[in-house]
């Protein structure tokens, strides 16, 4: 196929701010790590790795943060209201969620 997209490829596409992409981004990577909800995470983790791969394929960095001690995130013992009180995030959400992020961009289309 030459250069050109089809109509549909092209009704596909939309702008996106880099700038407000990252800040969105920022904010579902630091709320899907805060939460001590395991439904939460199991709903959001797809989603929130799905938006940082796309944030890195469009040269915004998205840190994972730092699990902090005694952190109780991804190691639920029981579910609480949501929407709960914000946690440290552990190191198993913050592992669990970079690793789909390779995940979800091997397997996104160049």
């Amino acid at each position: 196929m030459g250069g050109r997209r089809s109509p549909i490829e092209e009704r596909d596409r939309c702008g996106v701010d880099p700038a407000v992409y990252a800040e969105f981004t920022r904010g579902l990577v630091a709320r899907h790590c805060r939460t001590g909800h395991s439904v939460i995470l199991a709903l959001s983790e797809s989603l929130v790795a799905t938006a940082v791969a796309l944030a890195r394929r469009a040269g915004v960095e998205v840190e994972m943060p730092d699990s902090g001690p005694g952190a109780v995130c991804g190691g639920v013992q029981r579910d609480v209201r949501v929407p709960g009180s914000p946690r440290t995030p552990s190191a198993a959400v913050v592992t669990a969620l970079d690793t789909r992020v390779r995940e979800m961009d091997r397997w996104m289309a160049r």
